[in-house]
């Protein structure tokens, strides 16, 4: 055996060949093996094989331990096995990273470009049309004057912050003449002319968030009157919403085709923006409370009050306010006769006209592939006429091709 060491309990153990036999208990048994594998390593690297008795002798409670361990090691491999399997996220390919980048810078420096000549045209338009407005006041005493800041204007910060956050620095050509009349006190009625895209949409839109109180449950205060239900929802999303972004409990109702309320309620609203149908079918049904509204607009005026436009229904909604409801009449193009008949409809009201000279406008857009420059300037609104025409290209090619088309 190597000269291994005999334990003291020689009658415990036994010897056949290179096999040891070990009797007794198992704790003995235990002894026995620690002190036989340290006497081998002491002596020699000789192996053996260690039988352990065929039935051992372990206590109840040692069985028990046992058990338990190898029936938690075999759940633990069990909920190893059955956890779902996550799967890796999908890494886009570097080459699609780039042309997603390439694609956003493209936008970005396409609509700073846009911003920049909307600026420009704006302060052109600025420039000649300070020159060429007519201010007609119907009070000759009256010492308002322009406004060349909107901090001038003294408007709560809300409305001022809002501003702002929508890229208004300054006030444009009608806003200087127009916001003074619209914000006086008392309230000043107003018919007012200003080419598309010259602001006077955020001009009648501040007026109608300057005069409303959101109160609860809410009554209507401003109503704004538009031809067609695409201007309505444009009004809405584009300048209603933004310039009321920081009014905490605003509630705005569109009053176009589809819109329904429910029979016998009133309108729970503070401000309603709509086409001239539907509003003169509120008012009928007596949705519309009209002893609470403090301003109403009517917007492309010149369509709404002309004798082929909305005539009938602007006159029945302008004769359901109430007799100190501020009025601003808008439009784009003023024919004298409209003027005229506006100013009679109309309560001793301001005039801010556009005397005959050159306009500008910046109006973006998107042509497709096949699509000719008279296919995009088609789509310009149809006011007064326009001088000044950018097209711009993709490629030298396609320049040389628009200029000969």
């Amino acid at each position: 055996m190597g000269g291994a060491r005999r334990s003291t309990l020689d009658d415990d153990w036994r010897m056949s060949g290179d096999t040891v036999r070990y009797t007794g208990t198992f704790a003995t048994i235990v002894r026995l093996i620690r002190s036989h594998i340290t006497s081998l390593s002491r002596s020699s690297s000789s192996f053996y094989t260690v039988r352990l008795p065929e039935q051992s002798t372990m206590s109840t409670s040692e069985e028990e331990k046992t058990t338990t361990a190898s029936e938690a090691e075999s759940k633990t491999s069990e909920s190893e096995s059955e956890a779902p399997k996550v799967e890796a996220p999908k890494v886009e390919t570097v080459k699609e990273n780039e042309t997603k980048l390439e694609k956003s810078e493209h936008k970005k420096d396409s609509d700073e470009l846009t911003r920049r000549l909307q600026k420009l045209a704006l302060e052109r338009q600025k420039k000649n049309t300070n020159d060429r407005l007519k201010v007609i006041q119907s009070d000759q005493t009256s010492h308002l004057s322009s406004a060349k800041t909107f901090q001038e204007l003294n408007l709560p910060t809300h409305l001022l912050d809002a501003l702002f956050a929508m890229g208004f620095d300054r006030p444009s050509a009608i806003q200087e003449e127009a916001l003074p009349r619209i914000l006086a006190d008392p309230p000043r009625n107003l018919i007012g002319q200003a080419q598309s895209g010259s602001g006077k949409t955020a001009a009648f839109t501040l007026g109608c968030l300057f005069r409303i109180k959101v109160d609860t449950p809410s009554t209507v205060q401003s109503l704004i009157v538009t031809p067609t239900r695409e201007l309505a929802i444009q009004i809405v999303d584009k300048a209603v919403k933004p310039m009321a972004a920081n009014m905490t409990g605003l509630k705005i109702e569109l009053a176009i085709a589809g819109a329904t309320v429910a029979k016998g309620s009133s309108l729970d609203a503070h401000i309603v923006v709509g086409t001239p149908g539907k509003i003169c079918d509120w008012l009928k049904r007596r949705i519309i409370n009209t002893k609470t509204i403090k301003v109403f607009v009517l917007d492309e005026a010149d369509n709404m009050v002309d004798e082929g436009g909305h005539r009938a229904n602007s006159l029945l909604i302008k004769k359901a306010m109430p007799k100190t409801c501020q009025s601003l009449f808008f439009s784009a193009t003023f024919p004298p006769e409209v003027v005229a008949f506006a100013a009679k409809i109309v309560e001793k009201p301001d005039k801010i006209l556009i005397e005959d000279g050159p306009e500008f406008l910046v109006s973006s857009g998107r042509a497709g592939l096949d699509d000719g420059p008279f296919c995009l300037l088609s789509r310009l609104p149809s006011t007064n006429s326009y001088h000044f025409y950018c097209y711009f290209v993709t490629t030298g090619a396609r320049c040389h091709q628009t200029a000969m088309d």
